[in-house]
């Protein structure tokens, strides 16, 4: 049943890819898709107030141009400053595709292959399982199946545990399932991923990022670091949701180093101008 449904998909692919150019969906006029961004934009904002969110900014991409930037609702609750499409937000997890893409960069210079051995190119990165450390390759840092549970050592990261001290405690961490069988999301091998990416750049993974994504695309209001963040005259508030109520965190929150320490799996922060960057490249 399986091979049928492959092969029906891929002749529905082919019809499509067939298919005279006069049955295919016109593309909107002016005017047409003027109508569509300004329902768009209704739609947004009413999604903005269902999910409880302060403020947010979007982007749209059409044909490698970006034709859509705008900022909702405000960079701080209870505040009066409107977010706009240069307010800088901490973009969190998206931070780890601008890791992978570093990683491919590399691998596409014959630095290393994605299937060879991290501890060829990793010095002291251990499992818990001494079969899984030797059979443990490249892909696998950023494959989100390596056997350990969900999140795991994440906490450290809250209590001040530096990056070396985390990549160090994955030895200690026992496996939920078998490795490769199950997705569970992982920060700290990304860690480890950085540590390939410094050892083959020269450089440590914040300045290969700059040098090597954000310069080249023209993300000139995107950092990874925390004082960046700080400093940024536009630049969003964090925000929590206890118990439904959604309440603004102070500046210079206590925690706000964690995501810093993190790095490589979530500490860029960027706008939505700078993201269609991303985005189109």
């Amino acid at each position: 049943m399986k091979k049928i449904l492959v092969v029906l998909v891929a002749f529905f692919i082919l019809q499509a890819g067939l298919l005279p150019a006069q049955d295919r969906t016109p593309a909107p006029n002016d005017e047409e898709l003027k109508k569509i961004l300004a329902d768009f934009e209704q739609y947004a904002a009413k999604a903005m107030k269902d999910w409880k969110i302060p403020g947010m900014s979007v982007g749209i991409v059409k044909d490698g141009k970006l034709i859509f930037a705008k900022g909702f609702g405000l960079k701080r609750l209870g505040g009066n400053e409107p977010v706009t499409e240069n307010t800088v937000f901490q973009i969190g997890s998206t931070t780890k595709a601008f890791t992978a893409a570093l990683v491919a960069m590399l691998a596409d210079e014959g630095k290393f292959k994605w299937e060879d051995k991290v501890v060829d190119h990793a010095i002291g990165f251990m499992m818990h399982d001494p079969w899984v450390t030797r059979e443990f390759q490249i892909v696998d840092l950023m494959s989100q199946r390596s056997g350990m549970p969900g999140y795991a050592g994440d906490t450290m990261y809250l209590l001040g545990f530096d990056r070396q001290y985390v990549k160090k405690a994955i030895r200690n961490i026992k496996p939920v399932s078998s490795f490769r069988s199950q997705y569970a999301y992982q920060n700290s091998l990304w860690l480890v991923a950085a540590d390939i990416i410094e050892k083959y750049s020269g450089k440590s993974w914040e300045l290969t990022l700059k040098e090597r994504i954000f310069d080249p695309l023209g993300m000139n209001s995107s950092s990874s670091d925390k004082q960046s963040f700080l400093n940024a005259k536009d630049a969003s508030s964090l925000h929590v949701d206890k118990g439904g109520k959604i309440l603004a965190l102070p500046k210079d929150w206590e925690f706000l180093d964690w995501s810093y320490t993190a790095g490589p799996s979530g500490s860029i922060n960027s706008n939505i101008v700078d993201m269609a960057k991303w985005l189109i490249f």
